[in-house]
């Protein structure tokens, strides 16, 4: 029974997580290493070189300033454009997305097991995770910082932060674990000790949280898709830089699925 308590609990809390994991049918992956700070866009290329785009749209190769003609500069204007503007979407969505999990997840502990401590320790570690994100991704006085070595993974970086959730998520249920049994028990009690009541209880209370995130989960998976929109326009652009400007030959960093390609 306990190992059936633990289970229930663990994919109740688990299924909270569909309010941040946003529709992963976007498959964007990076091959490569991008920089930006301060408007700055650094792409290091596979051969070799090192191309920097300014706020003002200027393009440089390993230091030096490329001339380039009208129809060359637009898609180095789109490219940079497209990038600037999935950087900030994609760290409102991980924000937001952590502010509707936490709101799911104080519902299971607030409500269903009625233990405030439970409930302090994943708000903790709501707020952990919230501050993790400031930090990795903004400096001391608010500017975007962004290094996709720091990923850890060849994703877009809302990837990553993904599955930096997840793994604290499990970690705190885990360690948790002990207490969330012993406030499964009691809620137990309340139900004469009948299993099969509270089991129902749970299933209806899951279903009560994605009705309550649902409107919310909605907004941002549309918001997600907006997301995969741009930088499948970044990947374009990128695309006909490749094939259209010379010393950009190397310029390969967004992967994207054959079925996703403008």
């Amino acid at each position: 029974m306990k190992k059936q308590l633990a289970l229930a609990v663990t994919g109740l809390l688990l299924s909270a997580n569909a309010a941040y994991a946003h529709d992963n049918s976007c498959d964007i992956e990076l091959d490569g290493n991008l920089q930006y700070y301060k408007g700055v866009l650094t792409v290091d290329m596979k051969n070799g070189s090192t191309m920097t785009i300014t706020p003002e749209h200027q393009l440089s190769v390993n230091g030096e300033v490329m001339q380039l003609d009208g129809q060359q500069q637009m898609w180095v204007s789109d490219y940079y454009t497209h990038i600037d503007t999935a950087i900030p979407m994609t760290l409102e969505l991980a924000k937001d997305g952590l502010e509707i999990a936490n709101v799911a997840v104080s519902e299971v502990f607030g409500e269903l097991l009625g233990d405030d401590d439970l409930d302090d320790e994943f708000r903790d570690m709501f707020t952990s995770l919230s501050q993790e994100l400031d930090t990795a991704f903004y400096d001391s006085h608010g500017n975007v910082r962004i290094d996709s070595n720091n990923f850890g993974e060849s994703g877009w970086f809302g990837n990553s932060w993904e599955s930096e959730f997840e793994q604290e998520l499990e970690s705190l249920i885990t360690q948790s674990m002990g207490k969330i049994l012993i406030s499964i028990g009691t809620q137990m009690l309340w139900e004469g000790g009948d299993m099969s009541a509270f089991e129902e209880r749970m299933e209806r209370f899951g279903e009560t949280i994605e009705e309550r995130v649902e409107a919310q989960a909605e907004a941002l998976e549309i918001r997600a898709d907006a997301l995969c929109e741009v930088l499948v326009k970044a990947d374009f652009a990128e695309d006909k830089m490749q094939t259209e400007i010379p010393g950009l030959d190397g310029l390969d960093l967004f992967n994207v699925d054959g079925h996703m390609r403008m």
